[in-house]
C-alpha cells in the first residue's frame, strides 16, 4: 500500500508504504515534492500527483524509488496543470489525471509525454478517476455526480440519482469492485457508502468517532487484490484501517 503524506498541515511531503496487513514498512521523498496527493501504480511504475507544485512525479518501485521524471507545471495549456488531484493507469499505461481547477482529465502515456484531454467539455471540479477496460469513471465532489466516459472521451451516463445526490456530502474518493459497484467516502458524513453502478444505495460502513470501525474525515480508500477494503482517515492524526473483504 502507498500512501501519500503531506500538506499544509503536515509539511512532511513524502509516501509512506505498508503491507496489506497495515504494517509500516518504509517510506521516500523527493526534494521537489511539497503536496502529494495521487498515487497510481503500473507494474514497476510509481506515478504521484503534487497539487503543491503542480506536477506529477514518476518514480521506479526498486530499493531507494528513484525519480524517472517530473512533468508539468501550473497553467491552463495541455500538459500543465492547476492542482492535479488523482489518477490511474490504464491496460496499456495510458496515464489518465484529474485536475480540479481546470475541470478536466488528461491523459498521458507511460512516460507522462503526448497529453491530450479526454474530452472537451467541462468536468465540475473532479476529485477521483478509475478505469475499467471499456469506461473511465471520474467522480465531482460539487455536483455529488459520477460521470461515466468512454475511453474515446463520449460520456455515457451520469450516476446523478436522487439516492447519490442526497446521501453523499462530501465525495473525494473512490474505487471500484469487481461488479463495478461504486464504493465511495463521504468526508463530511464520516462513513463509507456503497451503490450499485446504476448510482443506488446498497449500504454504508462505519459512523464518526475515533474508535475501530469508526471515521473521521475519511479520505483515502482502495481495494487490495483479496478486496479487503483500506480506508485512510483522520483519526488520531491520521488512521490507516483495514476491513474484511466485502
Amino acid at each position: 500500500l502507498f500512501i501519500a503524506e503531506g500538506n499544509y498541515l503536515f509539511p512532511h511531503a513524502r509516501i509512506s508504504v505498508f503491507s496489506v496487513k497495515g504494517e509500516f514498512l518504509t517510506c521516500f521523498s523527493h526534494q521537489e515534492m511539497r503536496e502529494p496527493h495521487g498515487v497510481a501504480i503500473h507494474g514497476d511504475n510509481l506515478y504521484v500527483t503534487d497539487t503543491g507544485v503542480h506536477s506529477i512525479f514518476h518514480f521506479k518501485i526498486a530499493t531507494d524509488f528513484p525519480l524517472i521524471a517530473k512533468r508539468g507545471s501550473f497553467g491552463q495549456q495541455i500538459g500543465k496543470f492547476n492542482s492535479p488531484r488523482n489518477l490511474a493507469v490504464s491496460n496499456n499505461g495510458d496515464v489518465y489525471v484529474t485536475e480540479y481547477y481546470n475541470h478536466r482529465v488528461q491523459i498521458f502515456d507511460s512516460s507522462l509525454l503526448h497529453p491530450r484531454s479526454l474530452t472537451q467539455q467541462l468536468i465540475d471540479h473532479p476529485q477521483d478517476i478509475k478505469l475499467t477496460a471499456d469506461e473511465v469513471y471520474v467522480l465531482c465532489d460539487d455536483n455529488r455526480c459520477v460521470h461515466v466516459f468512454s475511453h474515446a472521451g463520449e460520456r455515457l451516463r451520469s450516476l446523478i440519482s436522487r439516492g447519490l445526490q442526497m446521501q453523499v456530502t462530501f465525495p473525494i474518493y473512490f474505487c471500484l469492485d469487481s461488479a463495478e459497484n461504486i464504493i465511495i467516502s463521504d468526508y463530511f458524513t464520516d462513513r463509507i457508502k456503497i451503490f450499485t453502478k446504476a448510482g443506488n444505495l446498497i449500504t454504508t460502513l462505519g459512523e464518526g468517532g475515533h474508535l475501530p470501525g469508526m471515521f473521521h474525515y475519511p479520505r483515502g480508500l482502495a481495494l487490495t487484490k483479496e478486496l479487503s477494503l483500506v480506508v485512510v482517515s483522520w483519526n488520531e492524526n491520521f488512521c490507516l484501517q483495514i476491513f474484511s473483504c466485502l
